[in-house]
């Protein structure tokens, strides 16, 4: 039989079938049903700096609109600080993931600052991702941003 060993992003791996990002890696459900399917390694799908940002906007703006209108009113939600909101959900998936299953989890992120990428990067990492796809999108619509500030 024919040796389909690979390396991949440093990661040894049985053969080069890598399951790319999908809602089957939304779950761990389906990423068990990635690694039974055969696939040597699971990429996650991306985390987005910018859903989070924009989550925490969206959170921050509901649970403070009407908080000064009455003397009671500073108690009808939870302090802002008490829910969870971030990466959290996603960083737990990667954790379950890799007790899980036997083959590396490569997570995804799309970063849209300098402090996300490393930040989240970091995150994805301690989590136990074993490797992290850099998921670089970026629309370059403001004529006013220079070439090097868009790389």
């Amino acid at each position: 039989m024919v040796d389909l060993h690979t390396k991949y992003m440093g990661l040894e791996l049985a053969h080069p079938v890598v399951a790319s990002a999908s809602p089957l890696s939304r779950d761990l459900d389906g990423i068990r049903r990635l690694e039974d399917g055969g696939a040597a390694a699971i990429v996650m799908f991306s985390l987005f700096e910018e859903q989070i940002r924009h989550e925490r906007a969206a959170l921050e703006h509901l649970t403070g609109a009407g908080a000064d209108a009455f003397a009671e009113s500073l108690s009808y939600f939870p302090d802002v600080a008490d829910v969870r909101v971030g990466p959290g959900r996603y960083l737990e998936l990667v954790r379950r993931a890799r007790e899980a299953v036997a083959v590396p989890i490569v997570a995804s992120l799309n970063g849209t600052t300098s402090e996300g990428w490393v930040d989240y990067a970091t995150q994805l990492h301690q989590a136990g991702a074993a490797a992290i796809e850099l998921n670089v999108y970026y629309v370059a619509a403001d004529l006013e941003t220079s070439g090097r500030e868009v790389e």
